[in-house]
């Protein structure tokens, strides 16, 4: 039998255009290729049209490398072209406003890594312009998208852990340890990775009614204005539980070491990222066998686990931004809601809400309100 040509792949295929090249360039990338081979036949088969960055010679090299059609050196190019549907910017922080607010005001949906901004102020301006303009909005806080959280956060939901009691939040890396450390932003360890420990508070427990913060710098010299390298802060949350929510840069052997631990009447549940697909669950159940049970996430039963592969077969950490960047462009496609399981730029800007009533408490001495703009 002679060959004969593919069929044509009908799903939706948005295009994307994105200003930023480094390393969260590469996983954004990596993810709209993936989801376009592996979450079949339903999904997205994005268009990857235009990369834009600051050096020519690197926006060129990254424009083949993850497989967009064209780059520029200004990312105006990408804001004024009218074929372009999706505005993704994983650029510097300090790229994250203008060029964000420039293309909510054309029309574009947009994407923006996170802290939306170091200013709770602008990171509500961010929100406010993307409601008013009724285009979507994501702050990638991807740790939503890893199954063992949300299978935490539907345990929460449902009661399965009864009235919560008491929580941590912390974030923990090593690599501002040693002082004279490349530093890839002029954020602090609040902005940098502790935005990512506040994200997960509120999605899994809601509201922070008020924090009680301490920040310090003893590795760099904060009166220069170089970034704080831990934060800790006592939470009370609006529905009565109490806990920390912490992040430190300076935590020698600590990676990439995010983890919650919640306990309620019923039950305690605690994860850890650096073994992300395992999520430990205790329940007070009477049973003689009276210790902490490990579930592995990534079976066919566990909600956003089961496009991927056979049981037994683990995901990984870049899973958590496919499954992420598939949601927000589903929701572009079909018209639906971006939240509440993923992070639009309201839940970014209540993250940076929390960041300014713990810097605030941090600077007074004192518990202070936190007031969602």
């Amino acid at each position: 039998m002679a060959t004969r040509p593919a069929p044509a792949d009908t799903r939706s295929s948005p295009s994307i255009g994105m200003l930023g090249y480094g390393f969260m360039g590469r996983a954004h990338s990596n993810a709209y290729r993936s989801m376009a081979l592996n979450l079949w036949p339903a999904g997205i088969a994005p268009e990857l049209s235009v990369i834009a960055g600051r050096s020519a010679d690197v926006v060129a090299e990254a424009a083949t490398r993850y497989g967009f059609a064209a780059y520029t050196t200004d990312w105006r190019d990408i804001v004024n072209d009218p074929t372009i549907q999706v505005f993704d910017n994983v650029g510097p922080d300090e790229t994250h406003v203008e060029p964000t607010l420039a293309a909510i005001a054309a029309g574009k949906n947009v994407i923006c890594e996170k802290p939306l901004s170091w200013s709770a102020l602008e990171a509500n301006e961010l929100a406010a312009a993307a409601e008013a303009a009724g285009v979507k909005s994501l702050t990638c806080f991807n740790y939503r998208f890893v199954p063992a959280v949300r299978l935490t956060r539907d345990l929460v939901r449902s009661g399965e852990l009864g009235e919560i009691f008491t929580a941590s939040f912390r974030y923990a890396q090593e690599w501002r340890t040693d002082s004279s450390s490349w530093l890839p932003t002029r954020s602090g360890a609040l902005n940098v990775i502790g935005c990512h420990a506040v994200d997960l508070a509120h999605f899994i427990l809601g509201d922070i009614a008020d924090v009680s913060g301490v920040i310090t710098a003893p590795v760099t010299d904060a009166s220069r204005g170089e970034p704080v390298d831990t934060v800790t802060s006592l939470a009370r949350f609006a529905s009565g539980a109490v806990g920390t929510i912490g992040a430190t840069l300076i935590a020698p052997g600590r990676r990439n070491h995010l983890t919650f631990e919640i306990s309620g009447s019923k039950g305690t549940a605690c994860w850890d990222l650096e073994n992300l697909n395992n999520l430990m669950v205790f329940r007070r159940d009477g049973s003689e066998v009276n210790g902490f049970a490990q579930e592995i996430v990534c079976e066919s039963h566990h909600e956003i686990a089961k496009e991927w592969w056979p049981t037994g077969h683990i995901l990984g950490w870049e899973h958590s931004h496919i499954n992420m960047l598939a949601h927000f462009l589903q929701a572009v496609a079909e018209g639906t809601e971006v939240g509440p399981d993923a992070a639009t730029f309201r839940d970014g800007a209540r993250a940076a809400d929390v960041a300014e009533a713990i810097t605030s408490s941090a600077g007074s001495g004192h518990r202070t309100p936190v007031v969602y703009g």
